[in-house]
């Protein structure tokens, strides 16, 4: 059972057997997005399957050689 309070939030788990435990974990306080460290970095196409810093640095999917 969670509780939300301002700067964390406490799981309270009860065991089979009765034992309580509870569980204190700190909530995110940098805003959604704020702690990208790639900011001028985009990515130019979804589908391409590279990641933005290969897109950036040029390379490229080996593709496999047809036969004939």
């Amino acid at each position: 059972m969670p509780m939300l309070g301002t700067e964390d939030v406490m799981w309270t788990c009860k065991f089979r057997n009765g034992l309580i435990k509870r569980f204190k974990f700190p909530i995110r306080t940098t805003p959604e997005g704020g702690a990208n460290a790639y900011q001028d970095l985009k990515g130019k196409d979804l589908e391409s399957g590279l990641f933005a810093n290969q897109e950036a640095e040029g390379y490229k999917l080996p593709r496999p050689k047809a036969t004939v």
